[in-house]
């Protein structure tokens, strides 16, 4: 008897540890901020025994997901379809395998992925949006217009639908709504760098030379990637002085970085943040849009993880870090190790 009382024992712990394996792998599956971890505990769940149909297909969505992060679209269509394959009604496997479709070209199935996830959550803007960008890749402007129209229906405080509305107003050569659109995008989130951009290019094409150079310089010292700002200040002759107050922009954003947000988060262009509850900066455009920072920046900080400070930081201090996070992306790794000194 207690022979069987052990091996029993030593059973229902070997259940805990498995069951407690599992949890990992779920948690891991949809939540690790490391690519390879994520997809190696997705590919635990799909080929592993034990877990539900609906566990594997979550697990093949997330894992698609991730290789569609990572540029692998043929490995992520091949998910996203055991995904629908095993829930038919998953709103976002249709969007995410519509996004890999359309960055190979499909632009007919992407359309039709973006339709069945509107289908099955009619409200969501950001599916909306996808597919009117789609239509404006194809080439159906006016179903863009439509699209995005109804976008703003939903959500009138979209600045991505203003912006893109603006975009197809734009190719119709309407450059007075495009004008008009790109300005409510501006209005509605004023460090929407891409908008500037948009507007930049709108004003050039009406020859208003001043209105533009402007609208480069904003998009540029927001987020000094952007090349299409730089080469329109060269063509406009003004891009000495304004690429110069980019990079001042762009020292001083890294410079409050690191005064304020290094204690918690990794800053820089490589390692994890300190806090692993804190994410890192180079990752906060793939997490969220990088838009959204700025009212709880402007505000004074809420606490999205538990030993977030409290600080505030004046209207130009958060346009200037936004400008240094939205420079990570591509950044060489290793070019902010050292905080350099502010320019004059």
């Amino acid at each position: 008897m207690r022979q069987f009382i052990k091996a029993a024992g030593y059973f229902c712990f070997a259940l805990v540890q498995a069951d407690a394996a599992m949890a990992d792998a779920i948690s891991d599956c949809g939540q690790s901020r490391n690519q390879t971890a994520r997809v190696a505990a997705c590919s635990e769940i799909v080929s592993g025994a034990g877990y539900s149909n609906g566990q594997k297909a979550v697990a093949y969505r997330h894992r698609g997901l991730a290789r569609a992060d990572a540029g692998a679209h043929d490995q992520a269509i091949s998910d996203l379809n055991e995904a629908l394959r095993l829930d038919p009604d998953d709103a976002v496997a249709f969007d995410t395998r519509a996004h890999s479709r359309l960055a190979k070209g499909a632009t007919d199935q992407a359309i039709a992925d973006f339709s069945s996830a509107m289908r099955l959550q009619p409200k969501n803007v950001s599916f909306i949006i996808a597919r009117g960008h789609a239509f404006l890749v194809k080439g159906n402007v006016d179903a863009a217009i439509i699209d995005f129209s109804d976008a703003i229906r939903i959500n009138p405080t979209s600045a991505s639908a203003y912006n893109n509305k603006g975009l197809a107003w734009r190719k119709k050569d309407n450059l007075e709504q495009a004008l008009s659109d790109f300005t409510m995008a501006i209005s509605l989130n004023p460090i929407y760098a891409v908008a500037y951009l948009n507007r930049g290019y709108a004003y050039e094409s009406k020859g208003a030379k001043a209105e533009a150079v402007a609208d480069f310089s904003r998009a540029l010292q927001l987020d000094r990637t952007l090349v299409g700002a730089s080469a329109g200040l060269k063509r406009l002759k003004a891009g000495g002085e304004l690429a110069s107050r980019s990079e001042n922009a762009v020292s001083e954003g890294r410079e409050l970085a690191h005064t304020h947000c290094a204690r918690c988060h990794a800053v820089g262009t490589g390692g994890q943040s300190p806090n692993p509850k804190a994410p890192e900066f180079r990752l906060m455009q793939q997490r969220h849009p990088i838009l959204a920072l700025r009212e709880p920046l402007t505000r004074g900080i809420a606490a999205p993880h538990d030993e977030m400070p409290k600080f505030a930081l004046g209207g130009g201090q958060v346009d200037n870090l936004v400008a240094y996070i939205n420079t990570l992306q591509s950044a060489p790794r290793g070019w902010d190790t050292k905080v350099a000194p502010r320019q004059k």
